[in-house]
């Protein structure tokens, strides 16, 4: 028990008054904010955990009470999170009798309650007095690679099991020295409960390796910085995994990393030592400079410096964005102040093999990497569960999240309608993550990548595992994609049999429109632009270009691309140039002029045959609205990008393209909506736009650009429209957008701008990904909505093919 002792005034003038404060307050110092801030306004009173958060209270005069209560407010923790300050009436708060005032403020015991949900606080940044005293000569912690305090630091990446106490983490191992010891039980200080906390006599220790050399912290971020000079490769320990780290100034060091991990073309993000470096190499806004240096601490997509050469062009191989982050672990700060790198800029990128998840086992790395890396920073504190950095782009409609992972999760996101049990959703195939759901929230997972990959299949699987063991959650339900041959689905199945609790499938596309809805707490309904490559529609086709109005229950589908047919499938999602065949071979336009694009796009007669002959007699080609394949047919057809190398790649070029144009021409008007007689919902036909871009390439084949923003440009108005068309019958107005395709900045941009322009109120994604990273999310969102306005008595079913609990379908 801790307090602080003040002289109250006179008994008149004393007010009591009680708040239970609810969010991620604990695990976060919150309990000793309020003692200080208590000591600040002369208060008495208690503060402590409860099942929902913190309990607060609180004797002084009318004026101290209000001035605390505002603070705790507006001047919470670093990493506090605050989702209500409720004041409490009665239970015992009117009783202002001299027997049942304190004397002091005093921390007091927790109120346990083995039935409360827990919360897992995330891992964060280095804070800037621990940065201080990282470089501070005269404090005993001077260059300690582990430093860390309440505010800053590993959490989620090693706690083992909630309540979160050292014994229950990593750290176990590592038992204080006295000095750390008293400062962890000093409720004034600022490592107050930080269960991580050490010291150089006492925490884990750093050392360099490599094939000659094994270095002491002493010398090991010196010897790591010879080898990033020398053009070496590192692989270096970080919060929630290693990194491949090398001089992003040395184009050969850079080309061999690409060799290594089996990434020829994605662009590599690079950190630097300062918020002023960054600038120098990326266009960033007020809010990405706040973002850089909150405990977050993301990798910032941003426009790149094009007048800034030094980083090696295969660092951003091609694109005009680049992805920068700023120092957020101790032992990164070390390495960027040693002489040898002059603050140079480093790739610092997943230690992984390409598609494989991200490494965070030391055994693991030296073996994997032992012909890859040079060397290896590394320390002897354990990693329990791999968490990668977050992504999030800096862009006109603000910053939007691509992938969501350190510092974020598992942070719990609102849904507008409460469960009335917990349950798990699976989530996509790709850009996979996981949520779990309690009450009125849904916990998402760190992101875990492509299931059709063995490795990240069973970090899948471990992370499901882990997430119900951690908040001790029994599943009443399943929710999963309609996919039949999603391995997420399978897996779905899997777990309800086991459960014996029902499955609940949700159609993709009605997840994106569910997560911007839900993100943004909307519980009418939206029409939602849903554009992605592929989705698995309630009819058996690919949808992916999906005009949509409905809410997180039910959905109708009211207009779509026009589909395009892929010859061979999936191969066509790879090689672009099919698509683009497809398209031509398709449009309603001039002979000679469609063949003389044909054999310029496959000079190839055999693979030209070949495509043609899936074409014309209609095998293999099953027919898309999903507007990624068209992103990828005018990739293709403007010479950007003929094969999709990494998912997404032909969208990202067209971008880049699209950012250098010289000239901007209007694209209004070059999608045309129509109702076909055998389809209830409109069609966007895409001819037009078609026609425009081949006279693009007949005119100015060597210039992409202008040709490129025309396209985004079409495509936005085209979209717009297509909302506008669904709003006036409806009297919808409000439009989300989600798919994605809308991690692309610039057709996120110009579509919210040409909504605004018509009436339209946009929303766009803040702290969920338009990506298949919101999947888990929207799906969650959805349960719970049926959940909650249906008389479902959650009856275990058969789980076959066709027999489980649906979710509401669509009304196509």
């Amino acid at each position: 028990m801790s307090s602080i002792t003040r002289d109250q005034p006179d008994q008149v003038d004393i007010s009591r008054r009680k708040w239970r404060v609810a969010g991620q307050v604990q695990g976060v110092g919150f309990r000793p904010f309020v003692l200080r801030l208590a000591e600040h306004f002369g208060i008495a009173g208690t503060v402590c955990n409860d099942p929902g958060g913190v309990t607060i209270d609180a004797w002084g005069t009318a004026s101290q009470l209000d001035a605390f209560a505002q603070a705790l407010e507006t001047q919470p923790p670093p990493l506090a999170s605050i989702e209500s300050i409720h004041e409490c009436h009665g239970e015992g708060a009117s009783d202002t009798s001299p027997t049942a005032r304190p004397d002091s403020f005093t921390i007091i015991a927790s109120d346990h309650d083995s039935r409360a949900p827990g919360r897992v606080t995330v891992d964060s940044a280095t804070c800037a007095d621990c940065v201080r005293e990282l470089f501070d000569q005269t404090d005993r912690r001077y260059q300690h690679p582990l430093i860390n305090c309440t505010n800053c630091g590993p959490r989620y990446t090693i706690i083992h099991d909630l309540p979160y106490d050292r014994p229950r983490t990593t750290m176990a191992d590592f038992a204080m020295c006295p000095t750390c010891d008293q400062e962890y039980g000093t409720p004034s200080d600022r490592r107050y409960h930080a269960q991580p906390t050490c010291c150089p006599s006492c925490g884990p220790q750093v050392t360099f390796i490599s094939q000659n050399e094994h270095c002491a912290s002493s010398d090991a971020f010196s010897q790591a910085a010879d080898l990033l000079a020398r053009g070496g490769i590192l692989a270096m320990k970080g919060l929630g995994g290693y990194h491949l780290v090398v001089d992003a100034t040395n184009e050969d060091a850079v080309q061999r990393l690409r060799r290594a991990k089996h990434r020829d073309s994605k662009p590599f993000a690079i950190m630097v030592p300062t918020l002023e470096s960054a600038r120098a190499f990326g266009s960033l806004s007020h809010h990405a400079t706040q973002l850089l240096q909150s405990p977050a601490a993301p990798i910032v997509l941003a426009t790149r410096r094009v007048e800034n050469d030094s980083v090696a062009h295969s660092v951003t191989a091609g694109c005009h964005r680049i992805g920068i982050m700023v120092p957020y672990t101790p032992m990164q700060y070390l390495l960027f102040a040693e002489p040898a790198l002059a603050l140079r800029p480093l790739v610092m990128t997943s230690a992984n093999l390409s598609d494989d998840p991200l490494i965070k086992d030391d055994e693991v790395a030296r073996l994997e990497f032992a012909e890859i890396a040079d060397g290896f920073l590394t320390h002897d504190r354990p990693i329990l569960r791999a968490v990668d950095d977050s992504i999030v782009a800096d862009t006109t409609e603000g910053l939007l999240p691509i992938r969501v992972a350190r510092g974020y999760v598992p942070m719990p996101i609102a849904l507008p309608h409460a469960a009335p049990a917990p349950g798990l959703c699976t989530g996509g195939e790709l850009k996979n993550t996981v949520s779990l759901v309690r009450n009125n929230e849904a916990i998402v997972s760190q992101h875990i990548g492509d299931l059709s990959h063995l490795r990240a299949y069973q970090r899948f699987e471990q992370t499901i595992n882990d997430l119900l063991r951690l908040y001790d959650v029994c599943p009443q339900w399943v929710a999963c994609d309609l996919h039949p041959r999603y391995l997420a689905r399978r897996h779905a199945r899997a777990l309800a049999r086991q459960y014996e609790v029902p499955l609940i499938e949700v159609q993709h596309h009605h997840a994106h429109l569910a997560s911007i809805a839900a993100e943004h707490g909307h519980t009418d309904p939206i029409i939602g632009l849903i554009c992605d490559g592929v989705g698995y529609g309630p009819d058996g086709t690919a949808w992916g270009g999906e005009i949509l109005i409905g809410d997180c229950r039910s959905f109708s589908r009211l207009g779509r691309l026009k589909p395009l047919r892929l010859p061979g499938g999936d191969a066509a999602a790879r090689d672009t140039v099919r698509c683009a065949v497809s398209w031509l071979y398709d449009a309603d336009l001039a002979g000679p002029l469609v063949d003389h694009h044909i054999r310029r796009l496959l000079p190839d007669q055999l693979k030209r045959m070949a495509v043609l002959s899936m074409l014309e007699s209609d095998l293999s080609c099953p027919p898309s609205s999903g507007m990624g394949r068209l992103f990828d047919a005018a990739a293709s057809l403007l010479g950007i990008c003929v094969a999709n190398e990494y998912e997404a790649m032909s969208g990202l070029l067209l971008e880049a393209a699209a950012s250098r144009a010289r000239s901007h021409p209007s694209g209004e008007g070059l999608l045309e909506i129509s109702l076909p007689d055998d389809n209830p919902c409109f069609d966007i036909e895409t001819t037009p736009l078609l026609s425009a871009l081949l006279n693009h390439c007949e005119s100015s084949p060597d210039d992409p650009g202008p040709a490129a923003w025309m396209f985004h440009d079409a495509i936005a108005d085209g979209l717009a429209r297509a909302a506008e068309r669904v709003a006036e019958p409806t009297g919808v107005t409000t439009v989300g957008l989600s798919g994605g395709v809308f991690c692309n900045a610039l057709l996120t941009d110009l579509t919210a701008m040409r909504l605004r322009v018509r009436g339209l109120e946009v929303l766009t994604h803040r702290r969920i990904p338009p990506n298949d990273g919101g999947i888990a999310y929207g799906q969650a969102a959805i349960a719970a909505a049926r959940l909650t306005t249906t008389d479902s008595d959650l009856t275990p079913t058969c789980h076959g093919e066709t027999n489980h609990v649906p979710c509401s379908p669509c009304t196509d």
